[in-house]
């Protein structure tokens, strides 16, 4: 066993460290800093202190020498490996992309004694071109495969440093020293990092889907983020053509989903997912990518749940050893998702008893903590994903804060964390939670008369908290009902528009249970049965993409004597500027409070994504009359009235996923 050298050469290497370090992160243009560095940026308040901790991008004006105090700690091994030979970099080296680092390292069987995913730790240190210093957990992939994904957010030169250590469950230690440095523990290397592809797809371009302190999400480089998504089938993974998935006693016995609809909606330029046939998944998220579903629900793992057959483990009863050929094909799924504009809510406990206290009796013990390590070294890489820690939580608000702040340490890009209630329970779970820093959004279950009211509720009372949610609406009750092929007119009116026009920022739809060929959750093969949402979703979330609506609020007290038929109006304002209005019925349409002037009015059509031209329009002391639309006055629709402040919509809004 190689051992490190001692305590005197150390010293000599640390001091060596800090020489090249001092090099590597001054710019080429800032002169020699005799003085002390400055102590590392603090970390963010919206984060806990990640297990190693993770500085800020400097502010306009500060060195990024401030962070080498930072960098010297997380990189002063690595002159102890300065021998070893680094790892071999794959993907598209550009901002934003999927990199992968592997490291060629000893080849353990996966049910070696000393377990791999277990007693084995490999976490590679990256330093940005500002010189932040990001610890990202790997994984063992297999042979003598060790894996980091990663994705950078900075153009230039990147350096790493791997970590790699042996000892007894080291994986789900807190301590950066435990355990003993073996094999290729200090290898390093260095690479450079185009720009953002401005070809690449839009999640890719636009970078990390993230929490900017509103009730929004947004991308890094790019617009703020309305959800429109499936919450069906929860078992999206439970497929048949992957790697050792087997129905371990769901409801519906021996089922496992093949998709078989979607396979022809596969494309000649799909990714390979080997082995296996995955013509029908992937054919299916090429069909919601095209339909412009931008969300999908799921479980990685629902032992003792309702699927029962989704489960990252090489066996379900040792929690302690993955499947690295299974989690290699979900890890293809998943990016093929992403690039298809699709975000990904991993939904990470069901209620059902045996899964709550599946991992560690439901505590946070090592098969939990072995779980998020997998899982955040498996997919956080991934631009848009939110992590939920669990379906209808049973948990209480501390075991759920443990969770949280487990998950956020390892998560090094930073995620947004959530928790889904059970029916009539939000103030039960999220009451608890308000204005703690490690939660940023809801995952409401809902019945469909209260998702208006609800979304308005926990902007207010999460914003009086001192942290805004961003209120997604994430399953429609009742329960056995759902999204049908029937119902999606009803649901425009009491959820969809609701929802959206009371401040939302993302629903997803509950499919209900259902026989197939209709299907629903858990055992939905063909996505196609609830196209008529898909469309009317995608016509709301385009119009509004077209508005300022993270800078929209609710303001339904401007509108008066419209009908009452689904509660009224509702109305989505930037004042003086643009007031959206949705009316579930026209006839009549009331009139809207605005200051008295002159404004600009269009129709738009729900059912159709039809835009009319805009009309000229007089607001008296009395407020603005809307008058009739241009059809169907009984049908609902929305008008569009633009202050002299506001742009005014055009026919076509500007598209994304």
């Amino acid at each position: 066993m190689t051992r490190p050298p001692p305590v005197a050469a150390r010293r000599r290497l640390y001091l060596a460290a800090l020489v090249i370090l001092l090099a590597a992160c001054r710019g080429p243009a800032a002169p020699p800093t005799p003085a002390s560095p400055s102590p590392p940026a603090p970390t963010p308040p919206d984060r806990p202190p990640p297990l190693v901790q993770e500085g800020l991008p400097p502010a306009a004006g500060q060195s990024a020498a401030s962070y080498l105090p930072l960098a010297i700690q997380n990189y002063a091994n690595c002159a102890y490996g300065k021998g070893q030979t680094g790892g071999t970099l794959t993907g598209q080296p550009a901002v934003w992309q999927p990199l992968t680092l592997t490291f060629d390292g000893p080849a353990v069987a996966d049910t070696a004694a000393v377990n791999p995913f277990l007693d084995y730790r490999l976490n590679v240190q990256f330093v940005a071109p500002s010189g932040r210093v990001i610890d990202v957990p790997g994984y063992f992939g297999g042979g003598a495969a060790w894996l980091a994904h990663f994705a950078a957010d900075e153009p230039g030169q990147w350096r790493y440093c791997a970590s790699f250590r042996l000892g007894p469950a080291v994986a789900v230690s807190d301590d950066p020293a435990a355990g003993t440095p073996i094999a290729f523990d200090g290898a390093a290397g260095a690479f450079t990092v185009a720009p953002a592809d401005p070809a690449a797809p839009d999640f890719f371009r636009w970078g990390r889907l993230e929490y900017v302190g509103g009730h929004y999400l947004k991308f890094r480089d790019g617009p703020y983020w309305l959800k429109g998504g499936t919450n069906s089938p929860e078992n999206f993974l439970g497929y048949a053509g992957f790697a050792n998935t087997v129905d371990q006693g769901g409801l519906i016995d021996g089922f496992l989903h093949t998709y078989a609809p979607h396979a022809a909606d596969a494309r000649p330029d799909d990714p390979v997912v080997a082995p296996g046939d995955a013509a029908g998944i992937i054919g299916a998220l090429n069909y919601l990518g095209e339909r412009h579903v931008n969300s999908i629900y799921f479980l990685p793992m629902n032992l003792g749940g309702d699927g029962d057959d989704t489960y990252p483990y090489l066996s379900p009863d040792d929690p302690t050893r993955f499947d690295t050929a299974k989690l290699a094909q979900w890890g293809v799924v998943l990016e093929h998702a992403q690039r298809q504009g699709i975000a990904l809510p991993v939904v990470l406990n069901e209620v059902e008893e045996d899964n709550r206290r599946r991992l560690d009796g439901g505590a946070l013990g090592v098969q939990r903590r072995l779980f998020y390590r997998e899982m955040v070294a498996r997919f956080a890489h991934l631009p848009a994903v939110k992590w939920n820690l669990s379906e209808e939580a049973a948990f209480t608000p501390d075991d759920l804060r443990a969770f949280a702040a487990y998950l956020a340490a390892l998560d090094w890009a930073g995620h947004p964390i959530t928790a889904h209630n059970a029916a009539g329970a939000a103030d039960a779970l999220y009451g608890g939670l308000l204005g703690d820093s490690l939660f940023s959004a809801t995952a409401l279950q809902y019945a469909a008369e209260d998702a208006g009211a609800l979304a308005e509720t926990w902007r207010e009372r999460s914003a009086t908290a001192g942290r805004p949610w961003v209120v997604d609406l994430d399953e429609n009750n009742p329960a056995g009902v759902g999204l049908t092929p029937d119902n999606a007119g009803q649901l425009r009116k009491s959820i969809l528009y609701d929802a959206y026009f009371s401040g939302a920022a993302g629903v997803e739809w509950y499919l209900g249970y259902h026989e197939l060929p209709t299907g629903g959750d858990p055992n939905l093969e063909d996505f196609r049965t609830r196209e008529a949402m898909w469309d009317y979703m995608w016509y709301a979330r385009r119009l509004l993409e077209g508005l300022p609506f993270a800078a929209m609020t609710p303001a339904d007290d401007l509108l008066r004597g419209e009908s009452a038929a689904f509660g009224g109006g509702e109305v989505l304002a930037l004042a003086g500027q643009v007031y959206a209005v949705y009316l579930p019925e026209a006839q009549p349409a009331g009139a809207l409070a605005v200051p008295a002037g002159a404004y600009r009015q269009q129709w738009y059509d729900p059912r159709t994504g039809e835009l009319a031209a805009a009309a000229d329009v007089t607001a008296t002391a009395d407020g603005l009359p809307l008058g009739a639309p241009p059809h169907t006055p009984g049908g609902d629709w929305v008008v569009l009235v633009w202050g002299a402040g506001g742009a005014g919509a055009t026919a076509t809004p500007a598209a994304y996923p």
